[in-house]
């Protein structure tokens, strides 16, 4: 504590897009976990988040917010329980309404910084994705912490750095994207069991249909029809056309190759602790494997990298290719259909 405005938390671990993670709340709940000691790894905060295993495209429009694992589950607290169930609490969340002031989200964020608690905010910079609020100053007014988005050159001029890195920001809650604050509740809980990890894995992963929004298995359909309708890719289409249609389908990418990697690295790690269920639990992980495979041995080549420029603009817009994503979209959902059949018997054994 520097005075009795001020309090920052030294030593949370960093939140940034990078080979190891690109889902932030489930990076978040990493970060917070290991500061207050906890073995959490995150493998283990994107699969017991339930997050590893979404995939959703809005059927109404390209829609940048697919990606976003607040969609997991169809109620969305339901993500953050299960992120704060992994440290072992209930949930304790703060959302913003039109009636609310400042203050309300200054006193929930100095409350938890003065007990030693860093907190998960969304938005603070940026879109409202998670991100981790390690201190303040100015008794609320200045806040500092990690945001996967506080390099971003867009950014540059709301946010200062510390000299650890930390993002130092003042217009966070002039910010309309800062929605929530998360963080461990009172209740102490016992950890997700084997059969709630996997039930709710097969429950993210049933098709079905929210709104506009095609989920789990159903998205590979809305995903493969988009990429097939030719009046959303015209020969004249302006850039900004194609950096949306990019963005979506390289979403769609990320959240397969970074969620299915994890899931299938974790259920082989079960299968070591569960030797009745190892063969099944085995191949389910091979399932997800494959799909991995596919995104990286198959898509990315054809785009020409994993990158989202012109060159891989390009390559999406052509039509030969858009098929050829379809193919491999239909095999993919295969995979992740025969993972599902497999989670759902799963449950009923354990």
């Amino acid at each position: 504590m520097e005075n009795l405005n001020t309090t920052v938390l030294y030593g949370v671990p960093k939140v940034a897009y990078g080979t190891e993670g690109c889902t932030p709340f489930p990076m978040c709940v990493h970060s917070c976990a290991n500061y207050l000691g906890l073995p959490v790894d995150y493998t283990q905060a994107i699969v017991e988040s339930g997050a590893a295993f979404r995939l959703v495209w809005d059927t109404a429009c390209w829609d940048g917010g697919n990606v976003d694992a607040v969609f997991t589950f169809d109620q969305p607290d339901k993500l953050f329980a299960c992120g704060m169930r992994i440290m072992g609490r209930s949930l304790k969340i703060l959302r913003r309404t039109p009636e609310m002031k400042k203050e309300d989200f200054t006193d929930f964020i100095r409350t938890e910084i003065d007990s030693g608690h860093p907190v998960i905010a969304l938005g603070i910079i940026g879109p409202p994705e998670a991100c981790v609020i390690a201190g303040y100053r100015n008794g609320g007014d200045t806040l500092l912490g990690w945001n996967v988005f506080q390099e971003y050159p867009e950014y540059q001029t709301q946010v200062q750095f510390e000299q650890n890195g930390y993002f130092i920001t003042s217009s966070w809650w002039e910010n309309p994207m800062t929605e929530a604050l998360i963080a461990p509740g009172t209740e102490t809980l016992p950890p997700l069991s084997p059969k709630e990890v996997l039930q709710n894995a097969a429950r993210v992963l049933k098709a079905r249909t929210c709104e506009t929004q095609a989920k789990g298995i159903l998205a590979y359909d809305a995903w493969k029809d988009a990429l097939l309708r030719e009046s959303d890719f015209p020969r004249d289409a302006v850039f900004p056309v194609l950096v949306e249609r990019m963005m979506c389908h390289g979403d769609a990418m990320d959240c397969l190759s970074d969620g299915r990697h994890h899931a299938a690295k974790y259920l082989r790690r079960l299968a070591e602790k569960c030797p009745v269920q190892a063969e099944k639990l085995d191949r389910t992980a091979q399932e997800f494997e494959h799909i991995t495979k596919i995104i990286w041995e198959e898509m990315i080549p054809v785009l020409g990298g994993w990158e989202r420029g012109e060159k891989q603009m390009r390559q999406l817009a052509k039509p030969e290719n858009r098929r050829l994503f379809a193919a491999q979209i239909d095999r993919m959902k295969a995979h992740d259909q025969r993972a599902y059949t497999n989670l759902c018997e799963l449950v009923e054994e354990l």
